[in-house]
């Protein structure tokens, strides 16, 4: 089944009225900057399966991927805001969160995809604030308390200053909280922060480091030239020269030798 056949639409006539969602991983870049690209690229095949599998189960219809963000349109404002709350508690991977734009209007259908300004809207609302989370529409967050009352217990709204870019500051934005949200942003801040403990221990209390501070080693003072004189021995005397030794012998007188007659 294709686009058109799934919302109804003719040749004649390809508009319909949708509800459109955008979600994109929080931080993505420094996420696939820790794990590498081949594991994010297995990452990102898990986080696709499970929108997919959720889309299926909240009859939506998948429109595109956009590097990491996922669009996907449902007949109804309340389908797609149970498809976000569900997807953002489970992403395929722990480690990945996600933030969602829901925006309900119109569109014109072709090629299995959708245009119009709703469209554009939808996607600013995803960008809405650059935490994890669920933003709606005025419009949308009025389509979903027409079906499900204004006194339900399961989810709450909140409103926030919105300044979206090319549709002015004076918008209207709600944040979707639910407990089960909750809990899994708060896991997910926990499983960071361990992960980023691990990559940078803190030295344990009481063995810290042990910084080398040589120490300056003094040496002993040079001897006086009077202390080097005194160590010097004496010269011993000079042995008798030869011409000594000849002029003593010939001082010497010995008797003549006897002459034979």
């Amino acid at each position: 089944m294709n686009l058109a056949e799934w919302a109804g639409v003719t040749d004649y006539e390809r508009r319909a009225t949708l509800a459109v969602v955008f979600t994109d991983i929080i931080d993505s870049t420094t996420l696939a900057r820790e794990v590498g690209d081949a594991k994010m690229f297995e990452m990102l095949v898990k986080h696709f399966d499970a929108a997919r599998e959720v889309s299926l189960y909240c009859d939506g219809f998948e429109i595109k991927l956009i590097g990491d963000a996922y669009m996907v349109a449902f007949k109804t404002a309340d389908a797609a805001l149970l498809f976000a709350s569900q997807f953002q508690q489970h992403t395929g991977d722990p480690r990945i969160g996600i933030r969602a734009g829901i925006h309900v209007g119109q569109v014109r259908i072709k090629d299995d995809d959708i245009y119009g300004l709703m469209v554009n809207y939808a996607s600013r609302l995803q960008h809405a604030l650059p935490i994890e989370g669920i933003y709606l529409s005025d419009f949308a967050k009025k389509e979903i308390e027409s079906e499900r009352g204004t006194t339900q217990t399961d989810f709450r709204f909140v409103r926030l200053p919105a300044n979206l870019p090319s549709f002015g500051e004076n918008e209207v934005i709600w944040q979707v909280i639910t407990p089960e949200i909750r809990e899994a942003r708060i896991a997910r801040v926990k499983a960071k922060r361990e992960r980023e403990a691990r990559k940078n221990p803190k030295p344990t209390a009481g063995l810290q480091p042990i910084e080398y501070k040589p120490q300056p080693v003094k040496l002993p003072d040079p001897p006086s030239r009077i202390s080097l004189q005194r160590r010097v021995a004496p010269p011993e005397p000079e042995s008798p020269t030869s011409d000594a030794l000849g002029g003593i012998l010939r001082r010497l007188t010995f008797p003549p030798p006897d002459k034979k007659k």
